[in-house]
């Protein structure tokens, strides 16, 4: 591991699962990072697929063009995260990743990676692992969007935002909205009035407290309820 490259991650993510505490001492990464600023677009729909990318710190949405000529999010990532994984297959990406925040994102071009995974057969099945797991999100994704409602999208919306190890045994939690409410009505499939609505109603059930992009949980366990009503 680069020395430069403290409690990666990366590092962490299923990818090098497989790997042990000493493996992970003197494992090489083969990932160089690099620092990128709020706004920069890492790569374009239908630009040259020639990297693979994991996201150290920071956070990174991926946008699809629309015919209409609009734009749409579709995913938003988040440390230890890898993307940019079509470049394994296909020879144009089919989505652009732009930086949300000042963010380090780590890169790999596909042949240094496939010579990698062809020595490393441990983590060549991991990266399947982790391909199969990302289908199994999207599905996860599309099931939500199809059976859960206005209340239910948002509160697994917030729920993915806070990870476990801010939380612990804690009851509430704060956080600032990495989105506008346009932005994550796009991602849940809901209106714009209606995101605004299910703020107010949660607000309400003193489930939060919002001002503009901040955002206080105070009942964190009633609001994982409500997320899986």
């Amino acid at each position: 591991m680069k020395t430069s490259c403290p409690n990666c991650h990366i590092l962490s993510s299923m990818l090098f699962r497989s790997l042990s505490d000493e493996q992970v001492k003197n494992f090489s990464c083969i990932f160089c990072p690099s620092q990128f600023h709020r706004n920069q677009i890492l790569f374009f729909e239908g630009g040259a697929a020639r990297h693979i990318f994991g996201l150290n710190a920071g956070l990174v949405k991926l946008v699809k063009s629309l015919e209409n000529g609009k734009e749409r999010i579709t995913r938003i990532l988040f440390p230890g995260d890898l993307f940019g994984l079509e470049a394994l297959n296909e020879e144009r990406y089919p989505l652009t990743a732009v930086v949300l925040e000042d963010s380090e994102i780590c890169s790999v071009p596909r042949d240094q990676l496939f010579a990698f995974l062809r020595s490393n057969p441990d983590i060549s099945l991991d990266m399947i692992r982790l391909l199969v797991s990302e289908v199994a999100e999207v599905r996860a994704q599309v099931t939500n969007m199809s059976f859960k409602d206005a209340r239910m999208r948002v509160a697994t919306f917030v729920l993915s935002l806070v990870s476990a190890g801010e939380t612990g045994p804690a009851s509430s939690c704060s956080l600032v909205l990495p989105l506008t409410s346009q932005e994550i009505a796009e991602i849940l499939e809901l209106s714009p009035e209606t995101v605004s609505r299910t703020w107010h109603s949660l607000r309400q059930e003193g489930l939060i407290e919002k001002r503009g992009r901040h955002l206080v949980i105070q009942d964190l366990r009633a609001l994982e309820a409500t997320a899986r009503r």
